[in-house]
This record gives structure tokens, C-alpha cells and sequence, in this order.
């Protein structure tokens, strides 16, 4: 049986978030992973996390390293702000996994700082995967039937930085107004929820 971590809800730790702690995060140097960890913890409060800033940090070329340090990271202080994991005992699974004391160190304080933050963060967004910003509707030219839409989204994991995209999607009418109807029942569903939820709570 594996060892269980408070830091991972009392679970096992995933085995690629280990691999990256020993290949990637035990390698750099304390300062080079408190730097890293600022970019990745603002990151997941909303900011954007550029390539220029991670050519500051790794030799430019591949940028397979970073990224898997970024959702190593990303893991490590969403996860421990989601369990509520004392930043000691946070400290302490740390270098059970194989991370320098020194950089455990650093870890910790990164959580203390960003915790509260970070679990804002994750309340605000427990029931979305990605962050909608902006929704747009046309019409092609030269098209029957047929419209399109344009997603903006927020802090997309793409190759394991958080980038704003967008994507097009083309629906045939009958297609959309299905969509339509669905989105409205899920609406509903959501409405009465909290209008439940909230007459329960004044009980």
C-alpha cells in the first residue's frame, strides 16, 4: 500500500507529479523555483503566464520542462489549498517525495502566501473547468442555416500553461436551437438550486 498524503486528500501523490519533482523541481535552484512558483501562483489567480517570463528562468529551447513544472506546481498548491494542509505538514510531505529541505522550504512559503487566494480561486470556479470571458453569435455570409460561435476563454491549460484562447464552433440551426434549450434547462436547474439552498440556509 502506498503512502497516503494530506496534501493529495489523504491520497496517493500521482505518479507523474513525482517524476516531476525529482527530474524537474529538485533540480533548479531555490531562487529559480521561488520565481517560478510566483509566475505559476498568480497564474492561478488569473494572471498570464508568458513565455519570455519562463526564458528568464530555463535555458531557451524545449519548453517541455517548464510546462511540466508549471502543472507539477499548479497541482501542488491547488491541491494543498483544496485539502486545507497545514503548510508544515505540507513542508514535511514534501521532502518525504524527494524535494531538498531547502526547497520544501520555499514551497511552504509560497503556499502561506498565495493559500487564501488560491482557494478563493477555487471556490469561485468549483463547478467550471474553463473560464468563460467572452461569447460572440453570427451569422456566416454565403451560409443556410448555419451559425457560428466564438468562445473566449480564460486560463486554458494548453500544453500545461494557462493561455487565453478562443475557439469557433459552427452549428446548423436545428443544432442550435437544441443547445439553446439545454443551456435554458440547465439554467433553471441551477436557479432552483440556490433558491433552495438559500431558503434552506434562513430555516
Amino acid at each position: 500500500m502506498g503512502r497516503k498524503f494530506r496534501f493529495c486528500g489523504d491520497g496517493d501523490c500521482p505518479d507523474w507529479v513525482l517524476a516531476e519533482i525529482h527530474a524537474n523541481l529538485a533540480q533548479l535552484t531555490t531562487d529559480q523555483l521561488n520565481e517560478l512558483g510566483e509566475h505559476t501562483a498568480k497564474s492561478i489567480l488569473g494572471a498570464n503566464l508568458s513565455e519570455s517570463d519562463l526564458n528568464q528562468i530555463y535555458p531557451k529551447g524545449s519548453l517541455d520542462a517548464p510546462k511540466g513544472a508549471i502543472a507539477c506546481l499548479r497541482f501542488l498548491l491547488t491541491s494543498a489549498a483544496r485539502y486545507d494542509t497545514d503548510v508544515s505538514v505540507f513542508g514535511t510531505e514534501l521532502q518525504q517525495l524527494g524535494l531538498p529541505k531547502e526547497h520544501a522550504a520555499t514551497m511552504c512559503r509560497l503556499l502561506a502566501q498565495y493559500v487564501q487566494k488560491i482557494r478563493s480561486v477555487l471556490r469561485d470556479n468549483s463547478l467550471r473547468i474553463n473560464q468563460l470571458e467572452s461569447f460572440e453569435c453570427n451569422i456566416p455570409k454565403n451560409t443556410i442555416d448555419c451559425i457560428q460561435l466564438k468562445l473566449g476563454i480564460q486560463n486554458e491549460i494548453v500544453d500545461g500553461l494557462p493561455k487565453q484562447t478562443s475557439h469557433t464552433v459552427n452549428l446548423n440551426r436545428n443544432d442550435a436551437l437544441l443547445l439553446l434549450n439545454e443551456l435554458k434547462a440547465v439554467r433553471d436547474t441551477m436557479e432552483n438550486y440556490n433558491f433552495d439552498k438559500k431558503y434552506t440556509e434562513q430555516k
